[in-house]
């Protein structure tokens, strides 16, 4: 199952609230990028697309945080993918997928070895939740979830914890409906 995915588009809000109408769903700022936005589904399953501007790319963080005594609590911003504005480098682009996978950690990471691509457990949104970085041929960033990974992902992917997390409101409709649907 793809979880997300992200686009690079010359007008990230109005292309997210497109979307997010078409998905009946809502549209959101992405901090993580420069002027991105997401749009989500209202679908129950995290489903996203976040939309970055066209010269937004997405590289590589550098080193590995220490496996030794790693935890969610683990800080690994520093190594982590990073939204870079105008990064004129053909290597790297602005467009990531979100899978899930029925493997455990380890034999992600052994494919991952085996093929001699990046790859490291990274602690996403603070120790939120985790996903395992994998950067096909090195250029690449498919981010992959655990059985484990993807239910904590189904949990917090939603509208309201995102609009939570960001500190804004849901636009008044979402709200009034959300709220309808949780009570």
């Amino acid at each position: 199952m793809i979880n997300h995915i992200s686009i690079g588009v010359n007008d990230p809000k109005h292309a997210a609230d497109v979307i997010a109408e078409l998905w009946g769903g809502v549209a959101l700022p992405f901090p993580p990028s420069p002027g991105g936005y997401v749009a989500f589904a209202d679908d129950d399953k995290g489903s996203i697309i976040e939309f970055v501007p066209i010269d937004v790319h997405i590289v590589p963080g550098q080193g590995l945080p220490d496996e030794k005594n790693f935890s969610i609590q683990t800080p690994t911003g520093d190594f982590e993918a990073t939204f870079i504005e105008g990064n004129e480098t053909s290597l790297f682009g602005s467009v990531h997928v979100n899978i899930n996978s029925p493997l455990d950690e380890a034999e992600i990471k052994a494919i991952a070895k085996r093929e001699g691509w990046r790859c490291f457990t990274a602690n996403r949104a603070g120790g939120a939740f985790q996903l395992i970085e994998v950067w096909v041929e090195n250029r690449f960033l498919v981010e992959v979830n655990t059985p484990a990974m993807a239910e904590i992902y189904r949990n917090l992917a939603k509208p309201e914890l995102w609009a939570e997390f960001i500190n804004v409101s849901l636009p008044p409709k979402y709200a009034a409906n959300y709220e309808r649907l949780a009570a």
